[in-house]
Order: C-alpha cells, then structure tokens, then sequence
C-alpha cells in the first residue's frame, strides 16, 4: 500500500509489501518523492493518467492482471498486479491524495499463460489428429466404394457368366431327360429355375453393392432404380421427388447422396413402422439438398438438442462422415411425427 499526497501524488507512506514488489529495500528510497520522479518508467505505461483520473473525478478504479514494468538495478522487469486507486478526501469532502493498494500476482499471471499455452498446443495437436482422421476416414470410405464397384463388377461378369453357363448346361440336360427319365426331367427343370432365381438375386445384390447406372447415367437415373426396386423388396412406398433442374454432379457427391438415401430406406423399413416415405432433391447454383422424410414412430431416446439418437449407430456415423468429408451440413430431425434427414451440400 501507498499513500499519494497531492496531485503531484507525492509518496507519503508506503508499506513493506509496496517496497518488495518495487524492488527496494529502504522506505526512504522513494518516500517524499512524487510518482513520476520514483518511477519515471510508468509514466508512458498509462498509470499516471489513471491516478490523475482518480484525483480530478473522486472515482475510484480498479485494474486486474494489469502489466507493470519497473526498473530494478538498471534493468527492466515485468511484474502483473491487480491494484485499485481510491481518493483520501478532507473534512471537506476535498480530494487531497490517493490511497494506492497493489498485489502482485505476477505467479498467477504466469501460471494461467502456461496453462493457455498448454491447452492451446494440446487443442492444436487435437485437431491435427483430427484433420488426420478425417483425411484417413476419407480414404477408408473411398476404398470401401472401390471395393464395392470391384465387387458388383466381379459378380455380374465373372459370376454372372458361370449362371449362364450353368443354365445352358441343365437346358440341355433337361432335353435330353424330358424323353429318358420324366421325373428327374422334372428336377432338371426345377433347378433351371432355382438358377434363374439366383441369377437374379445375383444380379440385385451386385447392383446394391453399386448400380452401373450411378456412373454411367447419373444420380438421377440410380435413385429411381433404387427406388423402384425398394418398395418392390420392402412393400414400402416411396414418393421420390427430383429436381428436374438436377444435373451431374461429381462421383463423391454423387455416390454419397446415393448412399445416405440407401441407408436412410434401410433403417425405415427396419425402424420405422410405416408404409411410405418421401425422398426430394433440390437443386439451386449454390446447393443441393436431400431430404428423406417418414411419418413413422420417430427414434427411440433422440436428442433433440444435438439433433442425434441417443446411441448413434455405424450407418448415421458413416451418412455424418460422407456428408463432413464435402463439407456439407447433416441433421436429423425426430420426434411423434416421424424422422426427417435432411443433408446439405454445397455444388460450388
């Protein structure tokens, strides 16, 4: 503490405490000097002009974790004090000094920096394995399609062509037994058509894996197979409303949007209760949204503040990570009215 006589703020009384934090060890050093011929350092840091404020005005002020630079044995020094001004008044209410109380609480100041440092570098180190996993989950999704693609390739040409090679072998087993044997004709006719099944089976499960026509014709052409062969698995109806505006895109957005529509049918049928549902994509210069609507039961425990099942599972998770990789906007929205999933991205 220091007492500050006048508006020259001459320093009538300081403590112990004042005489450590200003680096002195004899009261005399200073006391009967003003401010500014003490400490003439502190007269560009802005301290004198808040003395004279306090003086002139009568307010008091307050400053916390406030730099302070001082000359001790000819070299400067920072501490950090938290320190008020209030003004001594006479009997007439006069403003006649100021009584100046200072604590430093350089240890403090220095020990949060560290810890700001400390989280900033830990938050940095945070987000750059972030950025990596986002690059790694990238490409984990990117193989995961180009093995799909692989895969529908494989069984509709390598596969696909032992069926009709296997079909033309029972034909003509069936021709030859049809005069020889009727009853095992009979079983050579039924297993035609078991291959006939299967061949079609076949064909479906390798166009699920991913429609030629997502690549060759384009979204537009893809969801409308899709579409068509769902309610025809499923019973459920689905309205599928597309932007006739709706061009090519890029095989990412392409075969993201096909997938979030994939997975979105797939947990109406499991989940919802209902028999229909409402695709529509729109298309603006700036955007294109997806949104997949049913007026089911809704999601059992949904969130509606961070807008997510209580649980959320692989399928959501991969939908969010496709739409984060285009930097597109994912929400859901459920509740006693249905679910709608609405996905945003950008087209420029």
């Amino acid at each position: 503490m220091a007492l500050l006589n006048g508006p020259d703020f001459l320093l009538a009384f300081v403590n112990s405490a004042y005489l450590e934090l200003v680096g002195l060890e004899n009261p005399n050093q200073i006391v009967g000097k003003t401010v500014k011929e003490a400490f003439p350092e502190i007269e560009k840091q802005g301290f004198l002009q808040l003395l004279n404020q306090v003086y002139e005005t009568g307010e008091p002020f307050l400053a916390t974790d406030r730099e302070l630079r001082l000359q001790r044995d000819g070299e400067e020094n920072t501490v950090y004090v938290t320190f008020s001004y209030q003004a001594v008044r006479n009997v007439r209410g006069e403003v006649e000094g100021i009584l100046a109380h200072t604590v430093d609480v350089t240890e403090q100041v220095m020990a949060r920096n560290l810890l700001e440092a400390r989280v900033k570098e830990r938050t940095g180190e945070l987000q750059e394995a972030e950025d990596k996993l986002r690059v790694l989950t990238g490409r984990l999704l990117q193989a995961q399609d180009e093995e799909r693609r692989r895969l529908a390739r494989d069984l509709h040409d390598s596969a696909g062509q032992i069926f009709v090679a296997l079909k033309m072998n029972l034909f003509a087993l069936e021709q030859q037994l049809q005069a020889n044997d009727p009853e095992l004709d009979k079983v050579a006719i039924s297993s035609v058509e078991l291959v006939d099944d299967l061949s079609k089976q076949l064909r479906t499960m390798s166009h699920l894996l991913h429609p030629p026509l997502l690549d060759e014709a384009g979204l537009a052409s893809a969801l409308r197979w899709y579409v068509e062969g769902f309610g025809e698995r499923s019973g459920i109806r689905v309205e599928l409303d597309l932007d006739p505006k709706l061009p090519r895109l890029s095989q990412e957005t392409e075969t993201a949007i096909f997938r979030i529509v994939q997975e979105s049918l797939t947990n109406i049928h499991r989940h919802s209760g209902r028999q229909s549902t409402t695709i529509r994509v729109e298309y603006s210069l700036s955007k294109i949204t997806v949104q997949i609507r049913d007026a089911g039961r809704g999601i059992a425990q949904f969130n509606s503040k961070k807008k997510m099942p209580a649980r959320v599972g692989v399928g959501v998770q991969g939908m969010q990570e496709r739409v984060r990789q285009l930097q597109g906007t994912f929400d859901i929205h459920s509740g006693q009215a249905g679910t709608t999933v609405v996905v945003t991205f950008p087209t420029q």
